[in-house]
């Protein structure tokens, strides 16, 4: 169902416009491709999604910045919510995909800092669009999940791409007829040097290890 993986119905209006990619944008998927720190990992259940989320929000502070693309329905939100749960603490936390109000926001470190999760799906990706998410302040002082950052003008040069993907070859369960069995496949590219540290860091550990 749509709420195992998105927290949500996965019927989404269409955009304002469409986003035309720029030459940023397509640098990026280069230098993406050619990345010698992206990891590949299978993910089987919607659990294994919400664990992965977990797993790397330990030791997240603020600045920390994850930008979540892919499939629709392929689990951003399932992997946000995870990573909000672990974060905060607080394992029974609604989180939903914040479709229309564009941002949620939650508590940690006693309030001192803010996790944001944002679904930019319902933007045009115009600067006028996104200037009530006080992106900047966001980026700087608080730890960021964005949802669709296509839509985003720029991204900041420090932050972790995850691209999810359904995997329409490959059945969890026996029911092929069921798209919820269908294993997703995430791709985590770090850009700069705390996301390299980190997700070396968690391969070291093996924290990955079963999943990879």
């Amino acid at each position: 169902s749509a709420e195992l993986w998105e927290g949500g119905p996965l019927s989404k209006p269409t955009p304002a416009a469409a986003v035309r990619m720029t030459n940023s944008d397509a640098l990026d998927e280069i230098e993406a491709h050619n990345n010698d720190n992206r990891i590949e990992i299978c993910v089987p259940t919607a659990d294994d999604m919400e664990d992965i989320g977990g797993i790397l929000s330990v030791g997240s502070t603020g600045g920390d910045v994850i930008l979540l693309d892919g499939d629709l329905g392929a689990g951003k939100t399932c992997f946000s919510r995870g990573f909000i749960r672990g974060r905060t603490g607080r394992y029974n936390e609604r989180v939903t995909s914040p479709t229309y109000l564009l941002s949620n926001s939650y508590d940690v470190d006693g309030g001192s800092t803010k996790v944001y999760h944002m679904d930019l799906y319902r933007l045009s990706g115009s600067e006028k669009d996104l200037l009530p998410l006080n992106l900047e302040h966001a980026f700087k002082s608080g730890i960021s999940l964005i949802e669709w950052p296509s839509r985003l003008n720029k991204k900041p040069p420090e932050r972790l791409e995850i691209t999810l993907t359904i995997d329409s070859s490959t059945d969890a369960t026996p029911d092929i007829d069921d798209e919820d069995s269908k294993y997703r496949r995430m791709t985590l590219v770090p850009f700069g040097s705390r996301w390299e540290e980190r997700l070396q860091f968690l391969q070291s550990e093996g924290l990955l290890e079963d999943l990879m």
